[in-house]
């Protein structure tokens, strides 16, 4: 795998931020995601809440959020890697590869903004049922489709599924389910048009037949990969300086993992902590790039794609 100046691990919003922040200095970026999704948290755990304190978006959804920080690297050309947990930290030359069950990815530096940790869903007792939404892989319109759960990600898997043309099932134990007022808008509007049979509250020996089955019921955070990663770890935080630097030169952790904020998690911090791990990873790899970026509104952003 190409090497590159700077790889990230963790898709949420100090990932993509710290992301944003490392291309705009002009480094080659590459994150490395364990969901299929980029968002973290905010996709994963509350794309359908609102969110009040981001900088400049007041009441904005959850998933508006995380949609407009990947809007931000549209001119950029960031690697996006998904669906694959980091699990290995090794010495490379001057830098680090990162290795998954996957790949192996060498990098100059490392930014470690990986939130609870890897975010892997739920087991369900069906093993033939699909337990993430979008499923790895190719998503095929099945004729016919049972959707179970009442997470933000079965009220999407439902109404994208019927919006391809499927009858869908949609079956949760209480009679309730999360999402947008808008999407839930829509979900009333397709079980009245017969698109979509709600079955809330289902028995709990409620059985559809359908092609295909998701059975939606949250996610596990999994910190153990990196903690076995030598970065003198304390609990579930990683300790740096400053400048987000951990034990391991070259090697920066920003968001919910940095012991810098430690119980104090909020997402402007996590932005504040990506800024600053971005601009002296940039220096790290480039000497010749000063840590102090100097004003955005300076530069000229390359054409959005």
């Amino acid at each position: 795998m190409p090497s590159t100046d700077l790889l990230i691990v963790g898709g949420g919003p100090a990932g993509l931020y710290a992301a944003f922040y490392g291309a705009l200095r002009g480094l080659s970026v590459r994150i490395l995601e364990a969901r299929p999704e980029l968002g973290g948290q905010l996709s994963a755990l509350y794309p359908d809440r609102r969110v009040y304190d981001v900088p400049a978006s007041p009441a904005a959804h959850a998933g508006e959020i995380v949609a407009q920080l990947i809007r931000q690297l549209d001119p950029f050309g960031v690697d996006l890697r998904l669906g694959e947990v980091a699990r290995t930290l090794t010495p490379d030359g001057a830098g680090w590869t990162v290795g998954t069950d996957v790949h192996r990815y060498p990098a100059g530096a490392v930014i470690v903004a990986a939130g609870l940790g890897a975010l892997l869903p739920r087991a369900s007792d069906q093993p033939e049922a699909h337990t993430d939404w979008p499923p790895l892989g190719e998503v095929s319109t099945p004729r016919s489709a049972w959707v179970q759960g009442g997470v933000p990600q079965a009220t999407r898997a439902a109404l994208e599924l019927a919006g391809g043309g499927t009858q869908v099932t949609l079956s949760h134990r209480r009679a309730l389910f999360r999402g947008t007022p808008e999407q839930l808008s829509q979900l009333e509007a397709l079980r009245q048009a017969g698109h979509i049979d709600i079955q809330a509250p289902a028995d709990p020996g409620f059985e559809v037949q359908a092609e295909e089955r998701w059975h939606l019921n949250g996610y596990l955070p999994d910190l153990a990969p990196l903690q076995a990663w030598p970065l003198n770890w304390q609990g579930e935080y990683v300790p740096a300086d400053a400048s987000g630097r951990t034990c391991l030169p070259g090697v920066y952790v920003a968001g919910d993992l940095s012991l810098a904020g430690g119980d104090f998690k909020l997402i402007a911090l996590a932005f504040a902590q990506a800024a600053l791990c971005a601009n002296h990873a940039a220096h790290h790899v480039r000497p010749e790039l000063k840590v102090k970026p100097g004003h955005s509104s300076d530069r000229r952003l390359p054409e959005r794609t």
